[in-house]
């Protein structure tokens, strides 16, 4: 499921995306509009987006990684607007050693801040294993 349009900046600590909600998407709303709580998966893979890219630079390939969750999700409304364009920022605050990271996160509709969160978030060294230990 990708729901990012392109990528339209990116440094070694955040990224910008453009986003498009489908008016005829799975999730759209009677409207065609996209509910406020799918902006997660948008802000998901801004973070999944920049990790690749910081990877690639590194002479790295991708690695799969997980979304933790937020504590804190904050919405001045309650859907973005089906076919019009938003962008999705990502700035990262925290990575460590084990694979732990945070980032803050915000979503711009004509310009204005509309949606806010910070997203924790995981890249195990064996993803193989991670899931071996947290399925069973």
């Amino acid at each position: 499921m990708l729901l990012i349009d392109a990528v339209t900046a990116h440094d070694a600590n955040s990224i910008c995306v453009q986003a498009t909600p489908d008016m005829h998407g799975w999730y759209a709303d009677a409207q065609g509009d996209m509910p406020v709580h799918i902006v997660i998966e948008l802000m998901a893979q801004a973070i999944a987006a920049h990790e690749a890219l910081t990877r690639r630079l590194s002479g790295l390939p991708p690695a799969p990684g997980v979304l933790l969750g937020t504590r804190r999700l904050e919405a001045t409304v309650t859907s973005l607007p089906g076919g019009r364009p938003v962008s999705v920022h990502a700035t990262c605050v925290l990575r460590d050693d084990t694979g732990n990271g945070a980032y803050d996160c915000h979503v711009e509709s004509d310009g204005e801040s509309v949606v806010t969160a910070t997203l924790k978030v995981h890249q195990p060294k064996d993803f193989s294993a991670f899931l071996l230990e947290h399925l069973t």
